[in-house]
């Protein structure tokens, strides 16, 4: 898959060998855009904690999408963003713990 990402940490996949993955990443897709984001809040992907409220079409356990810039709750949006950036500031293995306990 390809994305474009902001933030970046290293983790072990299952065969070992180490990834480079963003913290929060954005990927076109064919019909939509998805943003993935590797970082929890209270043991709980944090994306959770947005739902129905970034005027998302779709939410996934650690990702939401949509079809057009258009559709988003723009103060959600950057509500989230910005504790992301939180977290990940106080909590740089944040998104390493999240990857291992998914």
């Amino acid at each position: 898959m390809k994305m474009i990402g902001y933030g970046k940490f290293r983790y072990a996949v299952t065969s070992g060998q180490p990834v480079e993955w963003p913290v929060i990443g954005v990927a076109l897709q064919k019909n939509y855009i998805s943003v993935y984001v590797a970082v929890r809040k209270s043991g709980q992907p944090i994306v959770q904690t947005y739902e129905a409220k970034l005027g998302e079409l779709r939410m996934g356990r650690n990702n939401f999408s949509f079809e057009r810039f258009d559709d988003l709750k723009i103060d959600a949006v950057s509500s989230l963003f910005a504790e992301i950036a939180r977290i990940f500031e106080k909590e740089p293995l944040n998104p390493v713990e999240y990857m291992q306990g998914a």
